[in-house]
Formats: structure tokens, sequence, C-alpha cells
């Protein structure tokens, strides 16, 4: 194993190296650009002076671009049949090996991540301190108390992506599928909730848990990143926001022990084969049919866009305009299934059938 690892930080250190120095250039722009503090006259014409950021939401944004990048690259060598030769050649078993570049992938997304954390912070500690301000008193350990629940979901949401981009044989398959499931659960509750608000009306609260933007794990980290930003520069937090999040990371979580179960039984020779596995086209593309179908409206006609798009998904998983039956069926049950949903809502929406 040392051995390994030693093969792999040369290997990798050039490319590592590359993508530190653009994160802290980015960083560095951030900085010399954005304005820490802002100032305004109010009403009476009397100077206030605000928080305008503390940089956190900036480093959410770099946290989850290097979360999604950094495993589709490490793991791109089981996408192609000469990478799977190469990798499955070394003296280690294959699901050491995964487990070994899960482990070498996530070290290197957190050690990126805590380089710029520690630049932008201390440049936020730097422009804030000492400085007075009209509502609020500046308190560095808002942005330090961010850092390990940082840490713990830039874990999550490298996992998840490790995950889902594992499952597929060919690398076109593995992002696409990434990005169906950091929508899939944000389809399933905004479809749960077209429904449930016919029941109860309108209602924020439950738009908030049912609905809202949470329900993606890569919206999710923004989330989080806004929540810490607004809680060091109002001193107000707001947790009816983050129970959604909460939900969201928790699933989440299931991800690393699959992903470690499932990576005994990677074969090398279904690389670059149609990408079968239960958990991506299987089981997404008709979950994701049959909840926009219960999102929309019949007169809408945005649901013809569904049926075309859910086609269009069936070929990219089969590479082939002519569907194998069983996925033909799948599209007609799921159409079926969504249209009849579809109707129902819309004659609840009518008054005709609105339980009690």
């Amino acid at each position: 194993m040392k051995n390994i690892t030693l093969y792999y930080i040369k290997k990798r250190l050039p490319v590592f190296l590359i993508v530190l120095g653009i994160s802290i250039i980015c960083s560095i722009i951030f900085i010399s650009t954005t304005p820490f503090i802002r100032e305004y006259r109010n009403n009476n014409g009397e100077l206030t002076r605000h928080i305008n950021t503390t940089g956190i939401i900036y480093l959410s944004v770099i946290l989850m671009i290097i979360s999604i990048i950094v495993p589709i690259y490490e793991f791109a060598f089981k996408m192609r049949k000469n990478g799977c030769d190469l990798h499955y050649s070394l003296p280690i078993k294959r699901n050491k090996l995964f487990i070994f570049k899960y482990l070498f992938g996530l070290s290197e997304v957190l050690l990126i991540f805590i380089v710029n954390f520690f630049i932008v912070s201390t440049c936020a500690v730097i422009k804030l301190s000492g400085v007075e301000f009209t509502f609020v008193s500046f308190n560095p350990g808002y942005i330090y108390l961010y850092l390990p629940f940082a840490v713990i979901l830039g874990t999550l949401l490298y996992s998840w992506t490790t995950f889902f981009y594992t499952r597929a044989n060919r690398i076109l398959d593995g992002i696409i599928c990434v990005l169906i499931s950091n929508s899939l659960f944000l389809i399933v509750m905004f479809g749960l909730y077209a429904y449930i608000s016919n029941w109860h009306g309108y209602d924020y609260n439950l738009l908030v848990f049912l609905g809202g933007y949470h329900y993606s794990p890569i919206a999710s980290m923004i989330n989080i990143g806004i929540f810490f930003d607004r809680l060091g520069s109002t001193n107000v937090y707001d947790l009816n926001n983050i129970y959604a999040d909460i939900i969201l990371w928790s699933v989440s979580i299931i991800t690393i022990p699959l992903f470690i179960i499932l990576s005994y039984k990677q074969r090398a020779e279904v690389s670059e084969d149609i990408s079968d596995s239960v958990f991506l086209y299987k089981t997404m593309l008709p979950i994701f049919i049959v909840f926009a179908f219960m999102m929309n409206e019949l007169n809408s006609f945005s649901w013809i866009a569904i049926v075309i798009g859910g086609y269009i998904g069936y070929v990219i998983y089969n590479r082939n305009f002519l569907l194998k039956k069983i996925d033909l069926i799948t599209l007609i049950s799921s159409v079926g299934i969504g249209f009849i949903l579809m109707c129902i809502k819309m004659a609840w929406q009518k008054g005709a059938s609105r339980p009690l």
C-alpha cells in the first residue's frame, strides 16, 4: 500500500498543484474584487455600515466544484478498457483500489478547500475586524464554525458524486447520472408538494420542507454556505430553512457503505458497456418521468417535453434510437402513470374530488 501511495502522489502531484494554483488564483481574484463591507446612507442621511459577506458562500462554491470534478477525474479509469487493464494490474485488490482512490481523491478535495479556506477567512478577518458596524459586531468565530461543517458536507457530496458516477460504465453516463441524481430528490419533493398543497392549500413551511431546492446536494451545499454567511454577517440564524438539508445529508451517508460494498463487484469487462446499474437510468428515468408529470398541468403542454425527454433519456441509456422491449414498456408505463396522476391533480384543483 505504501508503494501504491507513493506512486499516486508522484503521478497526481502536477495535476494537483495545477488545480490548487487555479483555486488560489480564483480566491485572490474574489478577495480583491469583492467588497466585504457595504456602506450606504439611510433616509436621515446617517451612514450605516454592514457586513456584505464573510466569504463563506464563495468557499461553498469552491468546495462544491472540486467535490464533483475530483471523483469524476479520479474514477475515469474504470470507464475505459485500457484504463481498467492498467489499474487492475496493480498489486492491490480491486475493492482496496477503489477505497484507496476514494480516500486519495477525498484528501485532495479537503486539502484544496482548507488551503483556500484559510486564505479567504484570513482576509475576511483582517478586513472586518476592528470595524464598527451599525447593527452587528463581527465575530470571526462564525467563520471558523463553518469549517467542520464544510469538511463533513464536502465529504458527503464527494461520496454522493463518487457513488453515482462509479455505477456507470462510461464517462458520459456517469456525468449524466451525477446530474440526474442531484435533481431526482428535488423532482420527487416538488411532485409531492404539488399534491399535498391541493389538500391543504399553499403553505410556505411545507414548500420549504418538501419543495425547496434543499433536496439537491449541489444546491444544498450552497444553501449551507448562505446559512453560515448570514450568521456571520447578521448574527441571525434561521433553522427552519435547513431541516430539509439535514434530511438530505442524512440520506447521502448511505452512499459511503454502498460504495464500499459494491466495490467488491467491480468488473473490468463491463467497461464501456451499457450502464445498466439499478441505481442509474433503470430507476432514475421512471421516477423522474412520473414525478415531473405530477408537477405539471394538462393545459400547459409542457408534459409533452417530459415524454420527449424521457425517450431521449432511454436513447442515451441504450445508445440506440430503437429501444429494447423492456425499456419501451417501462417508458410507456411511466408516462401513463404520470399522466393519470397529473389528471387526478387537475381534478382536485377544480374541486371535483377534493378530500376532506
